[in-house]
């Protein structure tokens, strides 16, 4: 391969040149740390590492993992081994040992790991088919020389059938068949009934079982430059009593490729930025889609639970994909939602045990989600379903927290209602009219201020704001009391919450401030910043300075980094906390925490500066982090996925913290279609409004609106950053920025002049 061909080349690896695959190839034993990729579907997923390492689950990826999940980024140990040997050679197909004389593909469902040494090719495709519940290994063989080879190939899994082997080894039952194995673990709740296999397309030679670990052995005959295919499965099946391999492998592959690939087209966007272009054309959806939404884990974190505020907001970006996904997503949240108004932090969807808080923002993400839902779709018919509460027995006064099985009632109303006692258990204000914290307010580990939130005070103003224009709809007869809410708070946040140059971040309860300029940590905290300008809520003179502030103090321009807060929390007498238990400048303690930053995007959008919100958005990406290999080396974590953090530690700075598991994939690609580039819809309506950085000559967006393309070409003469002179629809001039989109199945041009 001409590594030259490859865009961002980094000496460990680059793009294709359509940025829909990441190309691992290098001189180098290792990446600097283990690069992952994930595949999934709703059911069934794997996790593989450049290295060789990962692992494979099935239902939920914590509670039920199929094999072991290592979370090492030292030895990234596999649980699954590929290897063969051939004329006393020992020949691995994955790069266990070396990446060296390997080629890796990361694409949209698949993986490829490529290797030609020894007189023998090898390419070994892995990937989980649509709606299946299994993972095949389709190989490939290729015999270079003029001689016949035999080959034997092995097989190695590390069976746990659970959470954990320390757990499971004791109860596994593994029964060996003719063309495989079958496993059982007949000791657990949720998945007693649910075998799992393991089977090949060649006939074994031999099956071993050592410390419930499974060794399959079985040989291949190659004559003189003949080249064979075929496939190891891995799966799961009720009852199953026996299982055949899967014959039309190529066939399943390309419906995985072509799923990716129609999903991924209907928003491409062409900009001056390539990076650009690449994480919007298809990484950001499909790290929220693989990640968030379907396999819940990541190299760093097997969570395999639901989280009410993480995946409502991850089903933000479907709203140009796929709304029905968002439909199906705020209704299933609206069923764990306590008949009080509150609702489950997180919780397992197997038995739907999850944790009940005091954290204040979660149940405020679902009216949130729901207007954006509205105001895009126009289905005003979503606020009629009917769906059901959980029960669990409400947190005494001394709790803050508890983890409980939960149940469904009988009793149901509408999501209009639910939506409605989410914002009614969130009005409670302290003495200032500003939101209580409760144990939390979206930085859970800001869990002991116990006092009033400025930032959630921003949040809520910006639900309620929208929320309102619902209740008009619904001729809510509690609409005016809302309206006065929204009047007390603007005028709270903008007297009592203000520091002087910048909005404060919180108030203990005693009310001493917090993100002030009076304290010796946590002088100012970003997203009190950027939530002033996006809500709209704040004073227009004190969000410029706001948001100057920010700029001033929280982004280091050198390293890329645009901090949460700082300066980080070490030695204060304040105990705002665990988030001080983290060490300073890592995670929310004073790094960049990713999904906060991203907001600011949208903040500087909003005062209408492209080029501090395109500039943002470039330190934001991770293939901006690895341009070089020095660059690499230093941020260690993979170019092609964002990072839920980066540190700002003096020996770690720059260095990215845990990836593919973060809500800020979603965000990021909303704020910058919707921000920057200016795109946004709103029912049948297009709006164009951009905010670009002054040296974009031009771009464009191709957006399938339903079975009809709109192709919108933005041009920039005059070299601004704002502003509208002319706009073409299918080349007749019109006098808005607004476009009726209509469903024909046509292909439609937009075309718009900024001045």
């Amino acid at each position: 391969m001409n590594t030259k061909e490859l865009l961002y080349y980094n000496d460990f690896g680059g793009f294709s040149k359509d940025g829909k695959e990441y190309i691992i190839k290098t001189s180098e034993k290792y990446t600097p740390v283990p690069w992952s990729h994930i595949m999934a579907n709703e059911k069934f997923g794997t996790l593989v590492t450049a290295n060789g390492g990962g692992y494979t689950w099935s239902g939920n990826s914590r509670d039920n993992k199929l094999t072991t999940w290592s979370n090492d980024p030292i030895t990234d140990r596999p649980s699954e081994k590929l290897e063969f040997e051939c004329e006393e050679k020992n020949n691995e197909f994955l790069p266990y040992s070396s990446l060296e004389n390997f080629i890796i593909r990361y694409g949209f469902g698949f993986a490829c790991f490529e290797k030609d040494e020894n007189d023998i090719y090898s390419s070994v495709n892995i990937f989980v088919p649509i709606n299946e519940s299994k993972k095949i290994y389709d190989i490939k063989l290729k015999n270079n020389t003029d001689n016949p080879k035999e080959i034997t190939i092995k097989y190695k899994a590390e069976v746990v059938m659970g959470v954990s082997r320390d757990y499971t080894k004791k109860h596994l039952v593994i029964t060996k068949k003719e063309n495989g194995v079958t496993v059982n673990n007949f000791y657990r709740e949720s998945y007693a009934n649910e075998s799992m296999y393991i089977t090949t397309s060649e006939k074994i030679e031999n099956i071993e079982v050592k410390d419930k670990v499974i060794y399959i052995v079985f040989k291949l005959l190659l004559d003189k430059k003949e080249e064979k295919n075929f496939t190891i499965e891995m799966g799961t099946s009720e009852n199953l009593s026996d299982f055949e391999i899967t014959k039309n492998v190529t066939e399943k592959l390309d419906e995985v490729k072509r799923y990716w690939d129609d999903i991924t087209s209907r928003v491409r966007i062409r900009t001056p930025i390539e990076s650009m272009n690449i994480m919007m054309n298809g990484w950001l959806l499909y790290q929220t889609i693989t990640s968030r939404l379907w396999a819940r884990t990541s190299f760093y974190q097997a969570g395999g639970a639901f989280g009410f505020r993480d995946q409502l907001q991850d089903s933000l970006i479907l709203l140009y994909f796929n709304p029905k996904l968002t439909k199906k997503q705020i209704i299933y949240h609206a069923e764990h939602q306590f008949i009080e108004g509150d609702v489950l932090h997180w919780w397992h969807p197997e038995r739907d045990n999850g944790i009940r808080t005091r954290y204040t923002d979660d149940l405020l993400w679902f009216p949130y989600v729901l207007s954006e839902y509205i105001e895009k779709e126009k289905d005003y018919s979503i606020l009629d379903v009917e769906v059901p509460y959980v029960q669990m027995r409400e947190l005494s006064e001394f709790e803050d927290e508890r983890y409980d099985n939960v149940y469904k009632t009988d009793f149901k109303e509408s999501i209009y209602i639910h939506a409605k006692k989410a914002i009614e258990k969130s009005l409670i204000f302290g003495e200032m009219g500003l939101p209580k914290i409760g144990s939390g307010d979206w930085n859970d580990g800001m869990n002991k201020i116990k006092g009033q939130s400025v930032w959630l005070g921003f949040f809520m103003y910006d639900v309620l704001k929208r929320f309102c224009k619902i209740c008009e709809i619904k001729e809510d007869k509690d609409l005016e009391k809302y309206l006065k809410v929204l009047e007390n708070l603007r005028k709270s946040l903008n007297d009592n919450a203000w520091d002087g140059c910048w909005y404060r971040r919180a108030y203990f309860e005693d009310d001493t401030p917090l993100g002030s300029i009076e304290n010796d940590e946590c002088k100012i905290d970003g997203i009190s910043q950027s939530w002033a300008a996006i809500s709209g809520a704040g004073e227009i003179d004190k969000v410029k300075s706001a948001m100057d502030s920010f700029e001033n103090y929280l982004v280091d321009r050198e390293n890329m980094i645009i901090k949460l807060l700082t300066p980080a929390f070490c030695k204060t007498t304040l105990e705002p906390g665990y988030i001080k238990s983290y060490i300073p400048g890592v995670r929310e303690n004073g790094g960049q925490y990713t999904h906060g930053a991203v907001w600011s995007i949208l903040a500087n959008a909003k005062l209408r500066d492209g080029e501090k919100a395109g500039e943002y958005f470039r330190f934001l990406n991770p293939i901006e982090h690895a341009r070089t290999k020095e660059n690499a080396v230093k941020y260690k974590v993979e170019p092609y996925v964002v990072a839920a953090d980066v540190y700002s530690a003096p020996n770690m700075i720059g260095r990215g913290g845990w990836t593919w598991y973060t809500g800020s994939s979603s965000w990021l690609f909303i704020a910058r279609l919707e921000s920057v580039l200016g795109i946004k819809k709103e029912g049948e309506l297009l709006h164009i409004n951009p905010c670009i950085p002054k040296d974009w000559e031009s771009y464009s967006v191709s957006y399938k609106y339903k079975e009809t393309i709109y192709n919108i070409n933005i041009y920039n003469p005059e070299h601004k950053s704002t502003g509208i002179k002319t706009v073409y629809d299918d080349n007749n001039a019109v006098y808005t920025n607004e476009i009726k989109m209509v469903n024909d199945g046509e292909v439609h041009s937009v075309d718009l002049i900024m001045s």
